[in-house]
């Protein structure tokens, strides 16, 4: 029997906004758990990132799938009450609001554990809840910037070069990931114990541990990555290369020399020009199909609109397709784990603003739709 989902008995009470957090309670989602998105009555600020599709921005409509949304106006007391009592039928509190903002407003770890004593309360920032620079607002770039990504990646192309901003936001995916494997942690440990904790899950420190295996290295030789290459590396067959038509990524490594010569059709290889020679004069396709045959790593390098169109990406059915009210049909990169028993789900589009404020009140907190109406008349929604 196929279940609805992996956490269809878990309620997030998401405060997130913007890319770490929502990303993190967007997996949660898509995993079955019940999330119900905290807006501001404007909307959070995501909302609006340009361009817009029915009035909606293409991150919003990724990140924030498969949740409930209510808006609250939280400097309303009556509204931090029901931000209380939401939290008081919750398991997981998600939150990335700049610190102290969430004490401020008396929804706090420890405001929220008085009504939720076993609730798991994820405080999702920049620098962690303590150390010199716990204060500082932060984006992605700047937990990879510290972390080392950009001048890691600017050494790949030139040690002597600019570093370089990597592609996609990894200072807020990466760590939405460990925020993700954390609140699992602490489920699992919720249900060994009755007991619940806080989560805090710092952007810089996640950075820093996918920085991992050349830090470790750093710290072995005192050499870095780009030095490190240079003094030992002879001949090249990893990385990218440029063919007649495209570019392709040979990842062969030394002991997959004899099978690269064999594919590439010659009885030796000394420089790695010579690779980058045999490349330029063959196609992409060409190339892939000869390394392939011969069991190298190779692939071509693609921009992401040949990616959706590529057979085996289309074959695995990674892209998710949901019907929104306003922005049409959304098509984006869904679940990506395959699971025999427990699989993702793709339940319910980006939530228009407020869009389940009665359902959520009437439903969970028992309001009638008279007292609803009379907190719309007050402000509580905005």
């Amino acid at each position: 029997m196929i279940l609805v989902g992996m956490l269809d008995d878990i309620r997030i009470l998401d405060f997130s906004h913007v890319f770490f957090g929502p990303y993190t309670t967007m997996i949660l989602g898509d995993m079955g758990a019940d999330v119900i998105k905290i807006e501001p009555p404007w909307g959070e600020a995501a909302r609006l990132y340009p361009p817009l599709y029915g009035g909606m921005s293409g991150v919003f409509l990724y990140l924030d799938r498969n949740k409930r949304g209510m808006t609250l106006n939280l400097k309303e007391p009556e509204a931090k009450e029901i931000a209380l009592a939401l939290a008081e039928k919750s398991d997981v509190v998600v939150e990335n609001f700049k610190r102290g903002t969430m004490d401020k407003l008396c929804l706090g770890y420890e405001d929220v554990k008085r009504v939720k004593p076993d609730i798991i309360y994820a405080s999702l920032s920049g620098f962690g809840l303590d150390g010199p620079y716990m204060e500082r607002t932060s984006f992605a770039p700047i937990a990879s910037g510290i972390a080392g990504w950009m001048r890691l990646t600017g050494d790949l192309i030139d040690p002597d070069g600019p570093p370089i901003r990597p592609a996609e936001w990894h200072g807020d995916l990466d760590p939405g990931l460990w925020a993700v494997i954390s609140i699992l942690g602490a489920i699992r440990h919720h249900d060994k114990t009755g007991e619940g904790q806080l989560v805090d899950v710092s952007q810089l420190d996640t950075m820093i541990a996918q920085t991992g295996v050349s830090i470790t290295r750093y710290t072995m030789s005192g050499e870095l990555p780009w030095q490190a290459k240079k003094k030992y590396m002879g001949l090249d067959t990893f990385g990218m290369f440029e063919a007649a038509d495209g570019w392709v990524y040979i990842a062969a490594d030394p002991y997959m020399a004899p099978r690269l010569m064999k594919g590439m059709g010659v009885e030796s290889l000394e420089k790695t020009e010579e690779l980058r020679e045999w490349a330029s004069t063959r196609s992409v396709n060409e190339i892939v199909e000869a390394l392939v045959a011969e069991s190298i790593p190779v692939a071509p390098v693609l921009s992401i609109d040949q990616t959706l169109e590529d057979p085996h990406v289309r074959a695995r059915g990674i892209i998710w397709e949901i019907e929104h009210p306003t922005a049409g049909k959304v098509r984006s990169p869904g679940f990506p784990v395959k699971m025999s028993r427990t699989p993702g789900t793709n339940r319910l589009p980006a939530p228009q603003l407020g869009q389940h404020n009665e359902e959520i009140l009437t439903e969970l907190l028992g309001y009638t739709k008279e007292q609803v109406a009379d907190l719309r008349k007050a402000g509580i929604f905005g």
